[in-house]
């Protein structure tokens, strides 16, 4: 089984996968917010033989930046988890060391 992390921003979201063990499959990997974005990310994921059957897909509910990426995903037979991001937020602030906030929005969204 594999989780995928999406960071959803107005121009391009950032994915990161981790397997069933919590490994790191690949660097955070950076896509369009587009139809041409879309298919680059499946693409992406295919080629780690990641499909609908094998695969959660968790992403922040960012204004309605999402709502694309969701439905293609929907669409496709993927199961998808939208996280509120006032929990994710809460979340990220239990550590106790300060830490660059991109650093840990992608591993927050996968634990979450």
């Amino acid at each position: 089984m594999f989780y995928i992390g999406v960071d959803i921003a107005k121009n391009n979201h950032e994915a990161s996968i981790i397997d069933s063990n919590g490994k790191l499959v690949s660097e955070s990997f950076s896509f369009p917010n587009s139809v041409k974005g879309l298919e680059k990310f499946q693409k992406f994921i295919s080629s780690f033989s990641i499909d609908s059957n094998n695969c959660i897909v968790g992403m922040e509910a960012t204004g309605h930046y999402w709502l694309s990426l969701y439905s293609f995903l929907i669409d496709l037979g993927f199961s998808c988890v939208v996280i509120n991001p006032i929990q994710s937020d809460a979340f990220r602030k239990m550590y106790i060391r300060p830490v660059s906030y991109t650093h840990l929005t992608l591993p927050t969204i996968l634990l979450v």
